[in-house]
């Protein structure tokens, strides 16, 4: 198979198609070019190993290495490996491949249900996603800011609709600061499949992640100076019920950047003020000439 199949919806493009017991393929989503937007990979690869996990047991944790660039032209070919199926714990490795290389890889631990002691952190005090302008809106009205090749990218609709706090989108330079909060949630259902709704969340977790690194350098993504991509990002997921339809606020600080790498943490909150997940994740930022 050397074209991928054009999914219309997320929910679609996130059940691979299995080949066998351990082999699955990711395809891409309709209207998609060029480079594979990271987290669709991360949330493929965390679908292909639930799919191998007895349903009692949901991801608790992922750890992910980005290896090459994804190229939405072609399919995506994963390989799960079995490591362990306990009686509380079973550990998944995955290996997605184009062209025959390795271009991520992925280390997943899934937990049967358990009581235990429990506490969080509370949600910071933060302006609610009502009224606040989306991205799609920002890029509106700042259009006269962005290159024209950009623009159309940013005004079309996208899996998520994400509302930035402050309005400060990722692709707008900004007061320098190591903070960055948004609002996001699935433009469609996701349904009641408790991996799906987490891979979907694994999706979302990798946007704008990034770019938190880079604010308090007075720069973007998109300064053509500044070459950026993921090189590990790590998930941890803390409720039991996971509603990737409803509100999230995805709170990000960077504490350090330094050798052209930077490293981000992100928390992820439902509206009533549960901490949903808590991601990490160092990404390149180089400067070129």
């Amino acid at each position: 198979m050397n074209q991928p199949k054009q999914k219309s919806s997320l929910s679609d493009l996130l059940e691979v198609d299995r080949i066998d017991e351990t082999h699955f393929i990711g395809h891409r989503l309709e209207g998609d070019r060029g480079r594979i937007f990271g987290g669709e990979v991360l949330a493929q690869a965390l679908m292909a190993a639930s799919n191998t996990v007895a349903p009692d047991k949901q991801v608790h944790s992922a750890h992910n290495y980005f290896m090459r660039p994804g190229d939405s032209a072609l399919p995506i070919h994963y390989e799960v490996f079995a490591d362990l199926d306990g009686r509380s714990f079973s550990n998944r490795r995955v290996v997605a491949r184009q062209n025959d290389k390795p271009i991520f890889s992925l280390t997943a631990s899934f937990q049967a249900p358990e009581p235990g002691l429990a506490h969080q952190q509370p949600m910071p005090e933060k302006r609610g996603p009502e009224g606040l302008p989306n991205e799609r809106e920002l890029a509106q009205v700042h259009a006269d800011q962005l290159p024209e090749a950009l623009y159309p990218m940013l005004s079309r609709e996208r899996p998520f609709e994400v509302r930035p706090v402050n309005g400060d989108a990722n692709f707008l330079k900004v007061e320098p600061t190591d903070q960055q909060s948004m609002w996001f949630r699935s433009r469609e259902s996701i349904g009641d499949s408790a991996p799906l709704q987490r891979a979907t969340l694994a999706y979302a977790s990798d946007l704008s992640l990034l770019s938190t690194c880079m604010r308090p350098h007075g720069v973007t993504w998109r300064d053509p100076q500044i070459r950026s991509a993921s090189i590990d990002h790590a998930i941890w997921f803390h409720a039991a019920e996971i509603r990737t339809e409803d509100w999230m606020l995805y709170v990000m600080d960077s504490p350090w950047s330094g050798a052209s790498r930077g490293l981000n943490r992100g928390s992820i909150y439902s509206q009533d003020g549960q901490l949903v997940a808590s991601v990490a994740q160092e990404g390149l930022i180089r400067m070129v000439e």
